[in-house]
């Protein structure tokens, strides 16, 4: 055991035998010490932007166990960690040290890919056969703490049904007040297999020997984080896409009015103020996000268009383990024609209605609500190898969750160009059971049973929070 481990096990035992010292909890203590222990990789100052507590300031021991709890979320949603805990040291009636105790999370991930490539499981499953033509697979390459500022290095070459490379750098801090950051992202996608045109709320393909659909991108952001809990975005991008003279003939409307090449330079301006408590699974907290698209800046003229998206969740901690959750997402597209490359709607990421996942329901107008009340059932961390030189791999977190939800979605008046057009302007509704699984790393699985008003059913396994 090291020096670092030799000092945190002596506060650890100092800590608790220091417990029975409690006082009134309106009891104001200065903060002493403040001692990190466990982080090799990451640099201080990226933990200390995270904390709302600092050597020498005089709290309330109540308000001192409100931010300690505030800044272990906190903490926990860089990403950074899979074990933080935050414990107050009692030295005296007026004198307060604090231990952080750390463990970071392995950083590198050379992990292959082999992956779907339809909207999700069950489409792949029932629409198209499990047709192994239709998966991707290939390396990916990703550092998510490059040189301990959390700064995330992305490498990615896939083939199989879209041939995809590129190449992504983030990092969240570029300014000493640590609030501005920057990415940057540039790579291009290959096709053989597209979806060219949606027919009664369903995809419809086209597949050749050579590449039918080419796309080079390439994009930056500037990020700036003002507090703890809101973010703004400005993100620049630059796409050139180029489809073949099949799909161009099947559908003059892909790119509109014929065309076989589309590129436009786009603009997006995003706000979020996120005090949700874990990001990748949240149980209490809320978000509000608001989104601003332009297309086509007037550079280029084969695209010109503004989208906007507002989203609002709120999480609830009933206890007990039990938790009650739900989103609701609004969209606009001011435009009255779009590109078929450019629709969205439920059945494209990230927008969907539990009970129509086989469906595409596109238009101008979106509005979806999400419910969840869910149960946990069943917690713990998993002993893996005891003797793992890695200790990011020894142990498992994990935890079950029994669930029943309500789905609502609308889409407004149908595109143009479109045929079949039936689950357009009226109240679309889904409900259903499920069973949530989530680990570490943020993975989680979702399993579930939903069902329409319609009356149609079916079990739908997805891999991302439905909230």
């Amino acid at each position: 055991m090291d020096l670092r481990g030799v000092v945190c096990v002596l506060l650890l035992l100092f800590a608790f035998n220091l417990r029975a010292q409690n006082t009134s909890s309106d009891t104001v203590v200065t903060i002493g010490k403040i001692y990190i222990t466990g982080q090799k990789k990451t640099k201080l100052e990226i933990i200390q932007r995270e904390l709302d507590f600092q050597e020498g300031q005089q709290i309330s021991k109540k308000e001192l166990l409100e931010v300690i709890e505030l800044d272990k979320q906190k903490l926990v949603n860089t990403r950074l960690f899979v074990i933080v805990d935050i414990i107050p040291l009692t030295i005296s009636n007026t004198e307060v040290d604090v231990l952080i105790r750390l463990q970071e999370r392995w950083y590198i991930f050379p992990a292959p890919i082999f992956r779907i490539a339809d909207r999700n499981f069950t489409e792949w499953i029932r629409n198209q056969g499990a047709d192994f033509s239709r998966v991707n697979y290939g390396l990916q390459l990703y550092h998510f703490n490059l040189t301990g500022r959390n700064d995330r290095l992305a490498a990615i070459a896939q083939f199989g049904f879209t041939n995809r490379y590129q190449l992504q750098y983030q990092i969240p801090y570029i300014n000493k007040k640590q609030t501005l950051g920057l990415l940057v992202s540039t790579g291009f996608n290959n096709n053989k297999t597209i979806a060219y045109n949606t027919i009664d709320h369903r995809l419809r393909f086209v597949e050749q020997d050579n590449f039918i659909r080419k796309t080079f991108f390439t994009s930056s952001a500037l990020t700036f984080r003002p507090s703890f809990f809101s973010r703004h975005s400005l993100n620049i991008a630059y796409s050139r896409t180029t489809i073949a003279d099949t799909v161009r003939t099947l559908n003059p409307s892909y790119l509109l009015d014929g065309k076989n090449q589309q590129q436009y330079v786009r603009a997006s301006y995003i706000y979020s103020w996120d005090k949700r408590d874990y990001f990748a699974y949240p149980l209490s907290g809320k978000l509000y996000r608001l989104e601003v698209n332009k297309y086509g800046l007037g550079l280029f003229d084969d695209l010109d268009m503004l989208t906007i998206r507002a989203s609002y969740g709120q999480y609830f901690d009933l206890g007990k383990n039990f938790y009650l959750g739900n989103r609701m997402t609004i969209q606009y597209n001011f435009n009255e024609d779009v590109p078929y490359l450019n629709r969205s709607g439920f059945g494209y990421r990230p927008d969907f209605i539990r009970g129509y996942e086989r469906n595409v329901v596109e238009g101008r107008f979106m509005a979806a609500n999400r419910s969840s009340f869910k149960w946990k059932f069943f917690s713990g961390v998993k002993q893996l190898y005891k003797n793992s030189f890695i200790e990011q791999f020894r142990t498992m977190p994990f935890a079950f969750y029994l669930k029943a939800f309500v789905d609502l979605g609308y889409v407004g008046q149908p595109l143009p160009h479109i045929n079949g057009n039936f689950l357009n302007q009226q109240l679309l509704s889904g409900i259903g059971i499920g069973l949530d699984v989530q680990t570490y790393y943020d993975f989680v699985v979702r399993f579930e049973y939903s069902v329409n008003e319609d009356g149609q059913g079916g079990f739908f396994i997805n891999f991302r929070s439905a909230l």
